[in-house]
C-alpha cells in the first residue's frame, strides 16, 4: 500500500513548526485587525427621500389628484430627478422619490429644499 500524507502526524512529530505556524497565523490576525479600517460612520449619500402626507377625510382619488400629482409634477422640475413611486389611500399619501444614481453628493441636501 502506498503510503499517504498524514497532516496530522506531521503536525505532532514536528511541534516546534506547528507551534511556529500557529504564533505567526495569530500575529498575523492580530496585525490585520488592528490595521483595519473603523470609520463609525461612512461617508455614502443617500438619493431617496419619502414623503408622507395625511389629509383627514379625503378620498385617495383626492389624495392621487390633489396631492400626488402636483407634488410628482413639482419634483419633475428637480435638475437630477430620476423616479418617484406614490401609493395613495383614502386621507393618506407616501411618495418615494429618487435622484439619479450620478447625482453629486454635495448637491443632494439642496434638491430636497
Amino acid at each position: 500500500m502506498a503510503d499517504q500524507f498524514n497532516l496530522s502526524a506531521l503536525g505532532v512529530r514536528e511541534r516546534a513548526v506547528t507551534l511556529f505556524l500557529i504564533i505567526a497565523i495569530v500575529a498575523a490576525g492580530a496585525f490585520a485587525f488592528l490595521k483595519l479600517g473603523r470609520a463609525e460612520d461612512p461617508s455614502f449619500t443617500v438619493k431617496t427621500m419619502s414623503v408622507v402626507v395625511a389629509w383627514p377625510g379625503a378620498t385617495a382619488q383626492e389624495m392621487q389628484t390633489l396631492v400626488a400629482d402636483r407634488l410628482e409634477k413639482r419634483m419633475q422640475e428637480l435638475p437630477w430627478f430620476d423616479d418617484v413611486e406614490a401609493t395613495a389611500r383614502p386621507g393618506f399619501i407616501t411618495l418615494q422619490l429618487d435622484l439619479q444614481g450620478i447625482t453629486p453628493p454635495s448637491e443632494v441636501a439642496g434638491q430636497w429644499y
